[in-house]
Order: C-alpha cells, then structure tokens, then sequence
C-alpha cells in the first residue's frame, strides 16, 4: 500500500482527488477502526490558518480565544458531518460507499 507524501496528504486533507495509485491508501484510511481520528486530524490541519489570527493587535487573551474557537468549532461540524464526509470521500476515490460500508 503506497502512501501519499506530505504535500499530496495535505492536498488530501483539504478535500483534493489522490492518483489512483493511493487507491488502496485511501480506502484504508477511511475504513480502519481510528478513520473518525484520522477525519478530525485532517480537519485540524485545514484549521492551521486560523492560528493567523493570533497575529492581530488585540489582548494576550483574544489572540489565543479566537484561534481556539476557529478550531473547537472546526472539529465539532468535523465531528457532525463524518459520516457524510466519509462516503464523499470514498465516492470521490473510485468507491461506492453503499458497498464498502455495508458491514458495519
């Protein structure tokens, strides 16, 4: 099983198609047991920019509060919409998530 490199994941995490070659990658990580964990750490990755808001004049306390927020709600909708999020992605890959997820 090939996995993609740093660029291609984060290409991925931010919703991009991988080469069919990372097929068997892709429908691991959306399958294993710890495919929820693996969701919400693609999701915190798309939540990096936030951190730019640190950067912002204001109190010591507004410059960590609104990063924070960016990311506390970031993996709650994550956490929400996973499933719907899930089969998109397998759908996207070549898989149909009627057939892949049928078993759980």
């Amino acid at each position: 099983m090939t996995r993609p490199g740093v660029l291609r994941w984060i290409g991925y995490a931010f919703g991009a198609r991988l080469p069919t070659r990372f097929a068997p990658w892709v429908l691991h990580d959306l399958t294993c047991r710890t495919w929820f964990l693996r969701h919400l750490a693609r999701t915190a990755v798309q939540s990096t920019p936030a951190a730019l808001l640190a950067l912002l004049p204001g109190p010591g306390w507004l410059k960590l509060a609104l990063p924070l927020f960016v990311l506390f709600a970031s993996l709650f909708m994550a956490a929400l919409f996973s499933p719907m999020v899930r089969e998109k992605r397998l759908y996207q890959h070549g898989y149909l998530p009627e057939v892949v997820l049928r078993d759980e």
